[in-house]
């Protein structure tokens, strides 16, 4: 056995304490995280490993550590929880109220505020607390001023909306001052005189079938292409081309309509294909011109129509065919 063999030899101890200095060196671990050599993202936490390390997004991010963006607890259908207002941070939300209420202990819910706990709220007699808000009120024989907390004593023989002639063509209204104050149902505006009420555009179209427009006296009817304002300034009718055919022949009429003063009828009115169909009550009989229980020929605008596209006829050819029979 050679020298270098020999257990107790100075080489072979030599040569163990080389071998586990290597085994050393090889097996040390290196901290990256402590080190700073790791590639987390600053909103990630990094957790050492053995010859590794591993980069976790913080709560509030989402990511693959070294990548990680905020989640925007607000945006979900939850509304992160909150029952007014949320407000996304970076990594986390927070919850907000309305003016009037607070958030409650559990960060999410907002409860009212009772203003008039604290000094009647500022009122100078009663303080109403209502949900998200108060109001003051004044005894009796007293109003409530401009700054709407202190209260004036009610001048005599003011008149008020308990007087049958206020004059207000809607809804009377008694001011703090005393007096009275007209204001108009929606869809109404108060004229210059502050009494009346004049329909606008804003409610039933201003009682046009097509196009409303505001006018100092009120709404003004009109109506799309190829349609006519009829005579009662709010209905449209007919097509322009048949509209000029009835123009250039007055022995011609449209096909009526029950939507239009009641077709004409006096009593009862039905829609029919050819135009409308009076018909009278039990112990009436309709009369010849069969609107008195009037009338004239009525074409079947299908029919014109569908003749003067398809067989490019003119309008007075059609009227010519019309009164032969054909």
């Amino acid at each position: 056995m050679s020298l270098l063999c020999h257990a107790g030899s100075a080489a072979f101890r030599l040569t163990v304490s080389i071998y586990s200095l290597m085994i050393s060196f090889l097996s040390a671990d290196v901290d990256e995280c402590a080190e700073a050599l790791d590639s987390c993202s600053m909103d990630a936490i990094c957790q050492n490993t053995l010859k590794s390390y591993k980069c976790i997004c913080k709560s509030g991010y989402k990511g693959d550590g070294k990548h990680c963006e905020d989640i925007d607890e607000c945006a979900s259908e939850y509304n992160g929880g909150c029952v007014h207002e949320c407000i996304n941070i970076p990594g986390n939300y927070r919850c907000t109220c309305y003016d009037g209420f607070r958030l409650a202990h559990d960060g999410h819910n907002c409860l009212d505020v009772d203003e008039c706990a604290e000094g009647n709220g500022g009122c100078q007699q009663v303080c109403v607390n209502m949900m998200g808000s108060y109001e003051c009120r004044c005894r009796d024989g007293f109003l409530l001023s401009d700054n709407q907390h202190t209260c004036i004593q009610r001048p005599k023989e003011v008149p008020t909306c308990m007087d049958k002639n206020h004059g207000c063509a809607h809804i009377c209204r008694e001011t703090p001052k005393g007096g009275i104050a007209c204001e108009c149902r929606p869809g109404f505006q108060l004229t210059k005189n502050n009494r009346d009420c004049k329909l606008t555009c804003n409610y039933g179209n201003g009682g046009c079938q097509h196009i409303c427009e505001e006018m100092d006296h009120g709404p003004r009817c009109s109506c799309h292409m190829k349609f006519a304002l009829h005579s009662d300034g709010k209905t449209c009718v007919g097509d322009i081309g048949f509209k000029r055919l009835l123009m250039e022949n007055p022995n011609l009429m449209f096909c009526e309509t029950c939507a239009v003063n009641n077709g004409g009828c006096d009593s009862t009115c039905h829609d029919a294909v050819t135009g409308v169909r009076c018909s009278c009550p039990v112990g009436f009989t309709l009369q010849l011109d069969r609107k008195t229980c009037k009338g004239a020929t009525c074409i079947l605008l299908f029919w014109l129509k569908e003749k003067m596209m398809h067989e490019a006829i003119k309008p007075q050819q059609i009227i010519n065919q019309v009164l032969r029979g054909q």
